[in-house]
């Protein structure tokens, strides 16, 4: 029921984590079910949902919008767990 999953106007999206990332002009919406994701499997996801522009020897760079607004570089594991507890949506942008 749509009412009840509606509270304070915010759609209950508990349990469930939405990556927003950016490849250029190119941005996609991923949900995400495990949130113990590594960082490998990180960017094996980006590889896989920019298909043909990202390749698999290519170097590239994450970084998230912190609250601030700045763009913080995810580097390992940590990183992605520290940017996960920071929001439920993660915005993702790719170098």
């Amino acid at each position: 029921n749509i009412l009840e999953s509606t509270m304070n106007g915010q759609l209950d999206l508990s349990g469930k984590l939405i990556i927003k990332a950016q490849l250029g002009e190119d941005i996609r919406r991923i949900p995400i079910h495990n949130e113990d994701i590594t960082y490998d499997e990180l960017v094996l996801m980006m590889q896989r949902v920019f298909r043909g522009k990202l390749l698999s020897n290519d170097e590239v760079t994450i970084k998230y919008k912190d609250e601030d607004g700045d763009l913080i570089t995810i580097f390992d594991s940590s990183d992605l767990s520290f940017a996960i507890q920071c929001s439920r949506i993660l915005k993702l942008t790719l170098f």
